[in-house]
């Protein structure tokens, strides 16, 4: 497999994280920390041709959740979520299906929020659906100072 595509197929059901660079198989008893590249949104390549890390996000391998955990010790890093699927062959920001607060908000953009967190302080886990998505980018502010991502996708 090469580098732009290290997940084409997870070919395994795991229930257990498998992480975005260490797609060989099915993770043993213990899985080794799985740190990804961080980029900006303009640094993306919509062709993923890039030899820099991050700039051609990270092959899902048709998972079904992405696990993602965050560590930081400043309040001013912003981290977004960036798909790309190999049909629109394009980056675009990733939305989440969060439902409608009240029965004021009744629109479909209420419904759907940015895949971003900021003031990043301490150590946090997420999980994210990326249902579809062939592959997933890490996109910081452009101020990235101490900020660590790791992430693993599973397929439950």
């Amino acid at each position: 497999m090469g580098p732009l595509q290290p997940l084409a197929r997870l070919g395994v059901r795991s229930r257990c994280p498998i992480g975005l660079q260490n797609p060989e198989g099915p993770p043993g008893p213990i899985q080794r920390q799985t740190q990804v590249a961080t980029v900006e949104a303009s640094d993306l390549s919509a062709a993923l041709n890039s030899a820099v890390p991050g700039q051609n996000g990270y092959a899902t391998g048709n998972a079904k959740t992405l696990h993602i955990r965050i560590s930081n010790d400043g309040t001013d890093d912003t981290l977004t979520l960036y798909a790309y699927n190999y049909t629109f062959g394009g980056w675009s920001q990733l939305y989440l299906p969060l439902g409608i607060k009240n029965g004021g908000d009744t629109t479909v953009n209420d419904a759907y929020k940015l895949a971003q967190w900021t003031t990043i302080s301490g150590v946090f886990q997420v999980q994210v659906p990326i249902d579809g998505i062939d592959r997933i980018a890490f996109v910081n502010d452009g101020a990235l100072a101490d900020m660590v991502v790791q992430a693993a996708v599973t397929t439950f």
